[in-house]
C-alpha cells in the first residue's frame, strides 16, 4: 500500500507533463498538431483519468502522507513546496478530476475541431494540474497570499 503513496506525485505531474509535451509539439509542428486532433484530446484525456483513478485509489486505501518537501531558493526568497494526502484531499482531487474529465468529454463532441481546439485541450490540462496540485498542497498557495 506505501507504493501507492510512493507514487501519488503523479497526481498534478501526469497532466501538467501531457500539457506541456503537446504544447511544445504544437509550438514546433503547429499545422501538424492542429490536424491531430483526436489523439492529442485522447492523451490530455488519459493523463486527467490517470490521475482521477490514482486519487480515488487513495481516497478508498485512506492512505495519508507526504509526498514531496521542497525547500526552493528562487531569488532570494525562501519557498517551501509541500504536497500532502489525506482523505480529504485525495477526495476534492478525485472529484474536480472527475469534472475536468467530464469538460473534456463533452468538448470532444461537441465542439468544431477548428484551429483552437488542441490549444483549448492543453489549456485544459494544466488547468487540471493546477487544481490537483492545489488540493494536495499542504502550505504552498496559502502562504504567498
Amino acid at each position: 500500500m506505501s507504493s501507492l503513496l510512493d507514487v501519488a506525485w503523479l497526481i498534478p505531474f501526469a497532466p501538467f507533463a501531457g500539457a506541456f509535451l503537446i504544447w511544445a509539439l504544437l509550438i514546433i509542428f503547429n499545422r501538424t498538431m492542429n490536424r491531430l486532433s483526436k489523439p492529442v484530446s485522447f492523451l490530455l484525456a488519459l493523463c486527467v483519468a490517470f490521475s482521477t483513478g490514482l486519487s480515488f485509489a487513495l481516497f478508498q486505501k485512506d492512505l495519508s502522507g507526504q509526498l514531496l518537501d521542497w525547500n526552493l531558493n528562487i531569488a532570494s526568497k525562501q519557498f517551501h513546496l509541500a504536497l500532502y494526502v489525506d482523505r480529504m484531499a485525495s477526495l476534492t482531487a478525485a472529484l474536480c478530476g472527475l469534472v475536468v474529465l467530464t469538460i473534456m468529454l463533452f468538448s470532444y463532441y461537441l465542439m468544431e475541431r477548428k484551429k483552437g481546439y488542441v490549444l483549448y485541450y492543453v489549456l485544459l490540462g494544466v488547468a487540471s494540474g493546477s487544481i490537483f496540485a492545489f488540493t494536495l498542497s499542504g502550505n504552498l498557495f496559502h502562504k504567498l497570499f
